[in-house]
């Protein structure tokens, strides 16, 4: 939020600000629309756990895509986004005192772990190891205190798609030390150049005490309905649907209603944005590398990267402030625990921002001596 601030301020001086994004931003196609005039009339149902219809369509598809058999009236709970199911989880699974071990660079837990009273315990990776998570440096990180492992799967921001054998190995360093794993997978369906995503969820035959946090705002582009959901074991969703009831009762109908449409209905206009992305990636990060800037670790996953910026200023506020003169937009990597010279930035956009944003890349550069 503080970086929209900043760019909202150089728009003011007389900036323009390239339009980048991460999600797709697509219209609604005319099922869903449909979908949503209908159930403007109907009695809401008032379901904490969400509508029997949108949590069997999750369980469908998981089933379908990932062999995962998730029972939709146990297991299932949905909420308004993925934050919100995060903050779901943390604060009901932790407690004050509690430490969770965090791959780095990670997405913007600290809030939601400051809420609960936990400490983080940050593990990093490295951009010449491609960002990629090391099991013995994360059971390195666990002490006494430790009650989980929260995960980014695909990592947001750096890309980093962990392997089977990656997650299986982080599946069986939580069942030694009997510790809960966390996996936010909002980004699960943009992977590139035929990798797979894997669900850690997969494993929990080897430890059941998983939690996965899905946001349907990214592939299914509902961000402006906030829907997300979690997967648990039952006791962990029956405490979830507890501290739901009291805070919100349920979320929204019309915007479950949106959803169902989305999940059951015809997806060629979803799939024809996700297919552009790959492309969208290469094309960002081979401009980067010819920009002057030093090739990033191209990501195979998400709508994002890393970017080393240390030649456009020697801290993280002179490089924000040469990225924003050009109407660039970023999140400071020191904001995700990654390097100070790093930022964050997004290739959602279409191709002619795309494009645009390399020249702007170029441009900085060379407005800074060498």
């Amino acid at each position: 939020m503080s970086a929209r601030d900043r760019a909202a301020r150089s728009t003011g001086s007389g900036v323009k600000v390239l339009p980048l994004v991460g999600a797709p931003v697509l219209p609604m196609p005319a099922h869903v629309r449909q979908a949503v005039a209908d159930a403007m009339d109907q009695p809401d149902p008032r379901n904490s756990r969400g509508l029997p219809e949108l949590r069997t369509a999750i369980a469908a598809e998981l089933e379908r895509d990932h062999r995962l058999h998730v029972d939709p009236d146990r297991r299932l709970l949905i909420t308004h986004g993925a934050m919100h199911g995060l903050s779901l989880v943390l604060r009901t699974m932790l407690a004050p005192g509690d430490e969770v071990i965090v791959p780095a660079p990670t997405f913007f837990f600290d809030g939601l772990l400051r809420e609960c009273g936990a400490t983080p315990r940050y593990v990093p990776s490295r951009a010449e190891d491609g960002w990629a998570l090391d099991p013995a440096e994360l059971e390195a990180a666990v002490t006494p205190d430790s009650r989980a492992i929260l995960l980014c799967n695909p990592n947001n921001p750096t890309g980093y798609l962990p392997d089977a054998a990656t997650v299986a190995a982080i599946v069986d360093i939580a069942a030694r030390h009997r510790l809960l794993v966390i996996s936010d997978d909002s980004w699960q369906h943009f992977t590139y150049d035929g990798r797979p995503y894997q669900p850690v969820e997969a494993f929990a035959d080897r430890w059941p005490h998983i939690v996965t946090i899905t946001s349907l705002s990214k592939y299914y582009a509902l961000a402006t309905w906030r829907l997300g959901y979690v997967v648990a074991p039952p006791p962990i969703v029956d405490a979830l649907e507890r501290r739901l009831q009291w805070e919100a009762v349920n979320c929204g109908t019309v915007p479950q209603r949106a959803a169902v449409a989305a999940l059951t209905g015809p997806r060629d206009w979803l799939d024809q944005a996700l297919s552009t992305y790959q492309v969208k990636r290469d094309l960002v990060c081979d401009g980067i590398a010819a920009s002057g800037l030093p090739a990033p670790v191209r990501p195979a996953a998400g709508a994002f990267l890393l970017v080393d910026c240390s030649r456009l200023g020697r801290t993280p506020a002179e490089i924000d402030r040469t990225l924003l003169r050009h109407g660039i937009t970023t999140i400071r990597g020191a904001d995700m625990h990654a390097p100070e010279t790093h930022v964050r930035l997004t290739f959602g956009s279409s191709e002619q921002v795309l494009t645009e944003l390399v020249d702007a890349l170029t441009q900085a550069c060379r407005s800074v001596p060498q």
